[in-house]
């Protein structure tokens, strides 16, 4: 919590929010090297995204999950901003294009942002404050798994609240 606190005391809230564009490279970059791996596994990669020490924005090297979790043990030497996690392989039994309520919660409960990538390629990014979902990419932005059902999750809107996502994962 220093660590954060430092940080966020030795930058300006302009520079900070100028950091939104190269917190979202970063995530695209790491979900795009993620997504071939998290197919040929069938399993969720999860870390974040936040301040080295040093001040440098960067990304924890990816953990492991199982199928429709994941769990990254958190750095104590970074000042974390966001989360990233793909979704694993495609899968009939899931909604694999929508984030889910618990990737919501999770990151709220953190006080921070996520990235999340789909087998369907789409990158959506959660407003842990606002708790709206995003894409920030459609379809095939990210690659794609060979499995991947277009359709299968029904339409899929550009933006969620949470209420409308808890609806929606209802359905």
């Amino acid at each position: 919590m220093r660590l954060f606190l430092a940080i966020f005391l030795l930058f300006p809230a302009g520079t900070i929010l100028a950091q939104d564009a190269a917190e979202r490279v970063i995530a695209q970059e790491v979900l795009t090297r993620l997504q071939p791996l998290s197919f040929a596994k069938g399993r969720e990669y999860c870390g974040y995204i936040g301040y080295w020490a040093d001040g440098t924005l960067g990304a924890t090297p990816p953990m492991a999950g199982d199928q429709a979790s994941c769990s990254a043990i958190f750095p104590r030497d970074m000042a974390v901003i966001s989360s990233y996690h793909t979704h694993g392989d495609f899968d009939a039994q899931y909604f694999n294009e929508l984030p889910s309520v618990t990737d919501v919660e999770s990151d709220a409960k953190f006080y921070m942002n996520g990235y999340i990538a789909t087998p369907g390629g789409r990158m959506w990014y959660i407003d842990s404050r606002s708790k709206i979902t995003t894409q920030i990419c459609g379809l095939g932005c990210l690659p794609q798994s060979a499995k991947f059902q277009k359709g299968k999750d029904g339409q899929v809107a550009v933006s969620y609240t949470f209420d409308e996502l808890r609806i929606k994962l209802s359905d």
